[in-house]
Formats: C-alpha cells, structure tokens, sequence
C-alpha cells in the first residue's frame, strides 16, 4: 500500500475510498518499528497529493502519532521521513488550519530541546 500512496491521485483516491488513511494512522502506532515507518512513508505520500488528502490526514487525527513517533524516535532515517511527512501536513494551498497543526511547532524553540546526541541542525529538522 505504501508504493500504491506514492502513485497517481487516481490509486491515492481507491486507497482513501476503501478506508486507507484510518488504517494508516492505526499503523502509526504500531508497535513495530518498520510498520510504523511504512505508514509514515503512506501519510507523506497521500498528504502531499494534495490539500483535500492532507486535511482528511488532519481531520482523522494522524498528526498526534506521527508528532510522538519523531519525538521518540531513536533512528535518524525515521526522524528524516517522519519531519517530511510533517512538513506534508503543514502546507500546501490552501495552507492547513493552524489550530490543527500548532502542535507540531514547538514553543519556544531552543537548544535545551536537542537530545544528547544531535546538533542544532538535527532541531531543525524535527521542526
């Protein structure tokens, strides 16, 4: 499902018609790392297909999982495909409803939230 999530709107769509994204963000919380990683991957993908697919994403409380899988993650490719994920969900035109995404901004932002073993660059890259 996840190479069907990165083909065109039209399989995008029959997966979203038969219950796609619920099972999607159920996968999130899977408690295997590489199903959940799969799923991320399936959210990226459908989310930056467009602002209708991102805001059903949004709507179907996909934004809570993925925001606590980066912040637990222990591995830098799932911080890497987890931040492109996000940063799926929180743009496009037009832009998302900010009282949806503002939890995926932290405030105030600064280094006392780097982990022991990242730079200020691996911050950014969670934001």
């Amino acid at each position: 499902l996840t190479n069907i999530a990165s083909g065109t709107t039209q399989q995008i769509q029959t997966i979203i018609d038969k219950g796609g994204i619920p099972l999607f963000i159920r996968l999130l919380n899977s408690k295997f790392p590489e199903v959940a990683e799969q799923a991320i991957w399936a959210i990226g993908n459908i989310a930056g297909d467009g602002a209708n697919y991102r805001d059903m994403i949004l709507k179907f409380g996909g934004l809570e999982p993925l925001l606590r899988i980066i912040d637990n993650a222990q591995k830098q490719t799932t911080i890497k495909h987890g931040t492109w994920a996000l940063s799926n969900l929180c743009r496009g035109k037009p832009l998302p409803d900010s009282r949806i995404v503002s939890p995926s901004i932290p405030t105030p932002v600064s280094y006392t939230h780097l982990r022991a073993h990242e730079t200020p660059e691996h911050l950014v890259c969670r934001l």
